[in-house]
């Protein structure tokens, strides 16, 4: 008999995020953010990302590739949310 070893899917999503710097230090930077609730704007598309970024008035910005599951989940959780309260405010 043989047995099936149980496969491990990992689910990669590519979001993309803007990294903002405050002042002129390298180190100086926060991803942004709402500034209601505080969880991190992410983009599923670059060129969305591209068009945020252009129209941000900031010293210095950066696209960034976003790799933490735990900012992705409340990000996705967020618009779930939206999603739903627009389904029933119409």
């Amino acid at each position: 008999m043989i047995f099936a070893s149980p496969l491990i899917f990992k689910m990669e999503f590519k979001m993309y995020g803007i990294k903002v710097w405050s002042s002129d230090n390298k180190n100086d930077w926060y991803l942004l953010r709402d500034m209601h609730d505080g969880i991190v704007h992410v983009w599923d598309k670059k060129e969305d990302v591209q068009r945020v970024q252009q129209n941000l008035k900031c010293k210095k910005s950066a696209i960034t590739k976003i790799m933490s599951s735990v900012i992705i989940d409340r990000a996705l959780n967020k618009r779930k949310e939206i999603e739903h309260l627009k389904y029933f405010l119409k």
